[in-house]
C-alpha cells in the first residue's frame, strides 16, 4: 500500500469512528478517569476480550480531543508491516495530532518500538487488543514499564441495568427489587457483550466466541487440528467455576500434555476465560489446578450442555471481583477439610457463594475455618435470595443476595 492508499482507508476509519462514538445506544461504562494516566506522557493499553467494547471505551475517551485512528483489525491491514508509510498518511490526513489510537495494534508485525518511538516524541498512546501476551510482555519489554494497562469486561450487571434504562436506587421497593431479580435472571442468559444486547441477538454470541477462537487463538498460535481444539475449548469452558487438571483435560481430549499446556494459556491469554489460584502464603507449585471462569454468562449459556445455576452464580462473583480488582488478588482457600469459593486480598474479605435457600453447614464452617488460618474477620456468603446476618463462634456472617453485592449496595 502506498500513502495514498492507506490515507483512503484511514479516511474510511474515521467516518465509522464518528459514527460510532455519537451512537446513541452508548451507555457510560464504569471505569476510572483513564485518560489522566496519559498525563506523563505515557501509553494506555486497554486489554480485553474480543468485542467488549474497547474501540467504543477508546473513542469516548477521546472525544473532543485532536486524535487520529487507525483500527488493524481492518483486513485491508493485514500483513502490513510498513509503519513509517501509516505514520506519514496519519499525519497528512489528520494533522500534528497530539493523541494516536491504535485497535488490534498486536496484528501489525514491529509495532513496539513503533509506540516505544511515539511516546519518546511526546505522542499520547491508546492501544487497544485482545491478547494479554502480545500486548502485556512484549509491550513492557519494549517499553520498560511506561505504560499502564487496564482491562476492559463485557457489561457488569450494572452497566447491564443501565443499558436497559434502570436506575439503581440504594432504597427500593418490593416492587423494584423484584424487577432487579428478574433482570438479574436476563443477565445470567443473555450476558453483557454489548454487540448482543444491542441487536437483540442470542447468535451473536456464537460468532463473538468462534471469532475469539479463531482470530485470537487459533491463528496465533498456528493450530492445525482446529476440530480437536474447538472440543478443548468446549471442555474447558464446561468446567467453569471448577479446578482444571490439564493432565486430566489432556486425556480427555486426547492430546499430549503439552498441547493442552499450550491451547490452556492460548484461551486465558484471549481473556475468554481466566484462572483464580490457590491462596498460599508461601509460593504456589507450577503443576498446582487453578479454578476456571468464563468471561462472560453468554458464552456458557452458548456452550455448555447442561447448566448449574450455582456454579453460574459463582462465575458470576469471581467476573465481578476480578473486573473490580483488575485481576489482583482474588483466590481460593483449601484446607484439608474446607474450602472457601473465594479470599479478595484487597477487600481482606471471605466470600462462599450458594444458591440454596438454607445456607449449608459445610459453607459456614468453611468460613469460620479459614478465617482462623488467615486471620480473616470479615466474612461473607452470597445467594441468591437470602440477606441476613448470622454469628458462629464468634464471628459474624453477612448473608447477601447476589443482586445486592454486584451492586455493591450494603
Amino acid at each position: 500500500m502506498n500513502v495514498e492508499e492507506i490515507k483512503a482507508v484511514l479516511k474510511e476509519q474515521r467516518e465509522e469512528a464518528i459514527d460510532l462514538a455519537s451512537n446513541k445506544r452508548i451507555i457510560s461504562r464504569d471505569v476510572p478517569d483513564l485518560l489522566s494516566l496519559l498525563s506523563i506522557p505515557n501509553v494506555l493499553t486497554i486489554l480485553g476480550v474480543r468485542r467488549s467494547g474497547k474501540s467504543t471505551l477508546s473513542l469516548l475517551l477521546l472525544k473532543g480531543k485532536d486524535f487520529a485512528y487507525v483500527n488493524f483489525d481492518d483486513e485491508r491491514f493485514r500483513g502490513f508491516k510498513e509503519l513509517s508509510k501509516l505514520e506519514e498518511a496519519i499525519y497528512s490526513l489528520y494533522g500534528n495530532v497530539r493523541y494516536l489510537l491504535f485497535d488490534e495494534i498486536q496484528n501489525v508485525e514491529g509495532w513496539e518500538p513503533f509506540i516505544s518511538r511515539l511516546r519518546r516524541e511526546g505522542k499520547r498512546v491508546v492501544i487497544t487488543g485482545s491478547n494479554s501476551k502480545l500486548l502485556s510482555g512484549e509491550l513492557s519489554t519494549s517499553l520498560t514499564g511506561r505504560h499502564v494497562d487496564y482491562v476492559l469486561f463485557p457489561f457488569s450487571f450494572k452497566e447491564y441495568l443501565r443499558f436497559n434504562g434502570i436506575k439503581v436506587q440504594d432504597v427500593l421497593t418490593t416492587k423494584e427489587k423484584a424487577l432487579l431479580k428478574n433482570l438479574l435472571e436476563k443477565y445470567l442468559e443473555e450476558g453483557g457483550f454489548p454487540e448482543v444486547l444491542m441487536l437483540k441477538s442470542r447468535m451473536m454470541i456464537n460468532s463473538i466466541y468462534n471469532d475469539i477462537l479463531f482470530k485470537d487463538v487459533v491463528s496465533r498460535l498456528k493450530i492445525r487440528r482446529v476440530e480437536r481444539f474447538k472440543d478443548f475449548a468446549s471442555a474447558v469452558i464446561s468446567l467453569y467455576s471448577s479446578e482444571v487438571s490439564l493432565n486430566r483435560l489432556a486425556n480427555v481430549v486426547k492430546v499430549d500434555y503439552k498441547t493442552a499446556d499450550e491451547w490452556f494459556s492460548g484461551i486465558v491469554e484471549s481473556y475468554l476465560i481466566y484462572t483464580v489460584k490457590r491462596y498460599s502464603v508461601k509460593v504456589s507449585s507450577l503443576g498446582e489446578n487453578k479454578k476456571v471462569y468464563a468471561v462472560d454468562p453468554g458464552i456458557i449459556q452458548e456452550v455448555v450442555v447442561k447448566k448449574d445455576k450455582g456454579r453460574l452464580i459463582e462465575n458470576t462473583v469471581a467476573i465481578h471481583l476480578l473486573r473490580k480488582n483488575q485481576l489482583k488478588g482474588v483466590y481460593y482457600v483449601k484446607g484439608e477439610d474446607y474450602e472457601v469459593d473465594f479470599y479478595d486480598e484487597q477487600s481482606g474479605e471471605l466470600i462462599q457463594v450458594t444458591l440454596d435457600g438454607e445456607i449449608k453447614d459445610r459453607e459456614i464452617r468453611g468460613l469460620v475455618k479459614a478465617s482462623s488460618s488467615l486471620g480473616v474477620q470479615k466474612l461473607k456468603i452470597v445467594t441468591w435470595d437470602n440477606e441476613e446476618e448470622i454469628e458462629v463462634e464468634g464471628k459474624k456472617i453477612k448473608i447477601k443476595p447476589l443482586w445486592k453485592f454486584l451492586l455493591q449496595i450494603e
